[in-house]
C-alpha cells in the first residue's frame, strides 16, 4: 500500500508538471487536480477532506476550496495585495524610480568597471527590500543604471547578466516572505524570521557573488572577445531623472521603518496597516504640494488596480497551489518518504534541503515563475520539517530561496526577459553566462539552511 502511494504521488506530480509545461493556466490546473485528488484519496483510502464534515464529499471538496480561499484573502492574500498597491503608487509618483536613480551616484566614483559591477549588485540587493517585485526592480535599473553601465564600457550582456544576480526575494514587505511566514506558522512575525534567518541568507549570497562578480565576468568578456560573442559596441541610452523631489525616496522606505520600529519596541503592527498609514502620509504630502484632492481619487485607482492584478498573477496561485499541496499531502506519498529520509540520521537533513531546494529551482526555471513552485512544495515541507525534528523554517526557507534563484535561471521569467529585450540579444545568452553563479548561489543557501541546525 505504501508503495502505491508514493507512486500515485509522483504520478499526479508528474501529470501537473506536464499540463503547466504545456502552457495551460497553472490555477487552474493546480485547482482541478487538487479536486480530483481530495477525492480519489477519499474514496481510495477514506481519507476525509480536511476540516470538512458535510456528509457529501464533492460538496466537502468544494467547500475547501471556499474555506481556503476566506482563509487567504483575508491573510496572506490581503497582506500581499497591499503591498503591491504601495508599490505601484510609488511607481505612480516615480518615488521608486527616483530612489533607483539616485543609488546609482555613488557608484560612478569606482574606477574599476568590475568592480561596479559587484557595486551595482550590492546596491539592487539592497532596494529590492523595499522595491519588491523582481522584474519591476530590473526595469528601474534598466532605467537608470544600465546607461551608466554602459557608458563605462561595460558590455550590454555584462550589464543585463549582472541585474539579472538581483534575485532574492526578502524583507517584511515581499509576498514570498510573507507567504513563508504563513506557511510556518507565524504569519505576524515576519520581521522575527527575517532578522533570525532569511538575513544570515542573503547576506552569504550577496557576499559570495559580489566577491566572484569582478574575477567571473572578467574570465566571461576574454573568453567571449576571443569568439567574438556579442561584442559590438553598444549606443548609450540617456540617463533620466525622474520628475519628482528628492526627499521623495523617503516615501519607499517608510512601511518598513514602520515594522523594524514596531518589533524592537513590541508595538503590534502588521504588513497591511503599515502600508495604508505610508499610503495616507503619501497622500497627505502629495495633496499639499499640487492641491488637487482630485488627483488623489485618481491615485486610489492605481492602488486598487494593483491590488487586483496582484490577485490575479499572485494571490488566486497561492490559493491553488495550496488546495494541490493539500491533495498530495492526502495522497500520503511525501509522508512515507519523509519517514524513510528521517531514519538516515543526520545526513536526513541536507540531503531533504538540497532536494526539495533543487526541484523547486528547476521547477522554477521550467515555468518561469516562483510562485507555483514555492508554494505546492513549500506547504508540504512543515510537515517534513516536523518528521525531520527541525524548525519549519529551516526547510521552507531554502525553498524560497531556491524558487528566486530559479526564477533567474528561467528564459521565460519575466523578468529575464525584459533584461533580454533591453540588451537586444536572446534571454539564453543571459542564462548560459549567469547559471554557475546561480548554482554556487544554492549552494551556498542550503549550507546555511543545513547551519541553523548546528
Amino acid at each position: 500500500m505504501e508503495l502505491l502511494m508514493i507512486i500515485l504521488t509522483i504520478a499526479v506530480v508528474i501529470v501537473v508538471a506536464y499540463y503547466i509545461l504545456k502552457s495551460y493556466n497553472p490555477i487552474f490546473v493546480f485547482f482541478l487536480s487538487g479536486i480530483i485528488v481530495l477525492i480519489g484519496v477519499y474514496f481510495l483510502m477514506g481519507t476525509p477532506i480536511p476540516k470538512q464534515n458535510s456528509g457529501n464529499i464533492v460538496l466537502d471538496a468544494f467547500s475547501f476550496i471556499t474555506a481556503t480561499f476566506k482563509q487567504q484573502l483575508s491573510g496572506v492574500g490581503l497582506i500581499i495585495m497591499s503591498v503591491a498597491g504601495f508599490a505601484a503608487y510609488m511607481k505612480h509618483i516615480n518615488a521608486s524610480a527616483k530612489l533607483a536613480f539616485l543609488a546609482n551616484k555613488p557608484l560612478g566614483k569606482i574606477k574599476n568597471k568590475y568592480l561596479v559591477l559587484s557595486g551595482v549588485f550590492v546596491v539592487g540587493m539592497a532596494l529590492k527590500i523595499v522595491i519588491s517585485s523582481f522584474a519591476g526592480l530590473l526595469l528601474l535599473l534598466l532605467a537608470c543604471i544600465y546607461p551608466v553601465l554602459i557608458a563605462l564600457g561595460i558590455r550590454p550582456i555584462i550589464a543585463v547578466c549582472t541585474l539579472s544576480l538581483i534575485a532574492l526575494d526578502y524583507g517584511p514587505k515581499d509576498g514570498n516572505s510573507i507567504n513563508m511566514a504563513d506557511m510556518v506558522g507565524q504569519p505576524d512575525n515576519v520581521i522575527g524570521l527575517f532578522l533570525n534567518y532569511q538575513i544570515y541568507t542573503v547576506l552569504a549570497y550577496v557576499v559570495t557573488i559580489a566577491v566572484l562578480i569582478p574575477f567571473y565576468f572578467a574570465w566571461v568578456d576574454k573568453r567571449d572577445r576571443a569568439k567574438n560573442l556579442l561584442c559590438d559596441k553598444a549606443e548609450i541610452p540617456e540617463i533620466i531623472d525622474p520628475k519628482c523631489p528628492t526627499y521623495y525616496i523617503l516615501f519607499p522606505w517608510m512601511p518598513v521603518v514602520f515594522l523594524f520600529v514596531a518589533y524592537f519596541l513590541s508595538i503590534k503592527l502588521d504588513v497591511v496597516t503599515a502600508n495604508f498609514i505610508a499610503i495616507t502620509l503619501v497622500f497627505i504630502v502629495e495633496f499639499i504640494r499640487k492641491r488637487d484632492a482630485k488627483k488623489l481619487g485618481e491615485d486610489m485607482v492605481v492602488i486598487l488596480r494593483a491590488m487586483a492584478d496582484i490577485f490575479v498573477s499572485v494571490v488566486s496561485i497561492i490559493i491553488a497551489a495550496g488546495v494541490f499541496a493539500e491533495g498530495i499531502k492526502a495522497l500520503g506519498g511525501i509522508g512515507i518518504l519523509a519517514d524513510t529520509v528521517s531514519n538516515m540520521g543526520a545526513s536526513a537533513i541536507v540531503l531533504t534541503i538540497a532536494t526539495l531546494s533543487f526541484i523547486v529551482y528547476f521547477a522554477t526555471m521550467i515555468m518561469g515563475s516562483g510562485i507555483a513552485a514555492f508554494n505546492a512544495f513549500g506547504r508540504l515541507a512543515p510537515d517534513i520539517a516536523k518528521k525531520l525534528g527541525i524548525e519549519p523554517i529551516i526547510l521552507v526557507l531554502p525553498i524560497e530561496i531556491a524558487s528566486c534563484l530559479g526564477r533567474s535561471a528561467s528564459p521565460i521569467a519575466g523578468g529575464i526577459l525584459a533584461l533580454a529585450g533591453f540588451a537586444k540579444i536572446a534571454p539564453m545568452e543571459i542564462i548560459k553566462r549567469t547559471t554557475p553563479l546561480l548554482l554556487i548561489g544554492m549552494v551556498v543557501n542550503i549550507v546555511v539552511a543545513w547551519s541553523f541546525t548546528w
